[in-house]
């Protein structure tokens, strides 16, 4: 008779982590399933379980000593990513792996909002699946729970004391059973990973829950990370395309100077802000005159777009010492980066300071 993993673990008074160790390193043999599950032979679990004596001193100490290497394995796994998507995509990979389940997600929150925003969700297989729209915690009681007391949470569909609406959404996806578990950074909880297992409820042992724990304080503190990490390399590109964009407007100050009437300055301010901000489209107008100028089409978003959670934005600068009406509008295909509203706010000062010249001339 071959038993599983989770069947052996209990035949031997450890964790699952542990069969699956012992497995992989060859300490205990194991053949594996046409799905790539994992069967241990009966009389081996038997003869091991002799070999124990009875006594825990040695499971134990086994066990400890598989826990601290799963845990410095995975927390390296999880350290050595700080490209977001791939740390993403890490931590829900390590989770699916260490508890042997079917999916997580990993979700930010923002607790002014009382919101939780689901920022990956993976199988097991590393395939990212859709993500599903932002809820109230107020709408789950158990998440805000997890939150609110930083405790884990198990909820499984047989489980009539489960929070019911939980077991509303498990039972509409399909699952047996959910583990959440909340993600804390000094002190405060900043997200939650949620495990859930298609195929059958589930009960964890201390040991799966002690090391679910510690990797979600590590992707904690990974996350955060690669937050900062990402917010300095956007500021980086911003100073790269803001020192491009002054370049670019001092080669184009000739032509603007060299305008002779309001239709000519406006189409001349229209296509130098357009280049020189790498724009999708730019208007200038003032009173009933307007010229209009295109850059490039809209790209498909990159990472830079999708971090900042737009795909467009609108700039809009006017006459600062508001002696025209003059107005600049400027369609980018990603969020201004620093500097660049600046920028054009004294691109709009030069030409409102040129209209006012062509006005005293007339």
């Amino acid at each position: 008779m071959y038993l599983s993993v989770q069947q052996a673990a209990r035949r031997l008074g450890v964790s699952a982590v542990t069969i699956r160790r012992w497995t992989a390193t060859g300490f205990l043999p194991c053949k594996r399933t046409a799905g790539n599950h994992r069967r241990i032979d009966e009389d081996d679990i038997e003869e091991l379980a002799r070999a124990i004596g009875g006594s825990n001193h040695l499971a134990a100490r086994l066990a400890r000593e598989r826990e601290l290497e799963t845990l410095v394995q995975c927390s390296l796994a999880v350290a050595s990513q700080v490209d977001p998507p791939q740390l993403l995509a890490e931590i829900a990979r390590q989770m699916t792996t260490l508890l042997d389940t079917d999916f997580c997600a990993v979700s930010e929150y923002d607790p002014e909002a009382q919101v939780v925003r689901v920022l990956a969700d993976y199988d097991a297989s590393g395939r990212r699946l859709p993500n599903t729209a932002p809820y109230r915690v107020r709408d789950f009681p158990a998440t805000r729970k997890v939150l609110d007391e930083q405790v884990h949470v198990v909820v499984n569909v047989d489980d009539p004391h489960a929070d019911a609406a939980e077991v509303v959404v498990l039972r509409h996806e399909g699952d047996k059973s959910l583990l959440m578990m909340p993600m804390v950074l000094r002190d405060r909880s900043i997200g939650l990973l949620e495990i859930q297992d298609h195929r059958r409820p589930r009960h964890y042992s201390r040991q799966e829950l002690r090391l679910c724990r510690a990797i979600a304080g590590q992707a904690a503190i990974a996350l955060n990370n690669a937050r900062m990490f990402a917010e300095r390399r956007r500021g980086d590109q911003d100073i790269a395309r803001l020192r491009a964009a002054l370049g670019g407007v001092a080669g184009a100050l000739p032509t603007v100077i060299a305008a002779q009437t309001a239709p000519e300055l406006l189409g001349a301010v229209a296509r130098v802000t357009c280049d020189c901000l790498g724009a999708i489209s730019c208007v200038a107008s003032v009173a009933h005159e307007s010229a209009g100028a295109f850059g490039a089409a809209l790209p498909a978003p990159d990472t830079e777009t999708t971090e900042r959670g737009a795909t467009a934005s609108v700039v809009v600068a006017t006459d600062p010492g508001r002696a025209t009406d003059l107005a600049v509008a400027v369609t980018l295909a990603r969020p201004a980066g620093d500097g660049e509203a600046e920028l054009l706010d004294v691109i709009v000062a030069c030409a409102a300071a040129m209209l006012a010249r062509f006005s005293s001339q007339t």
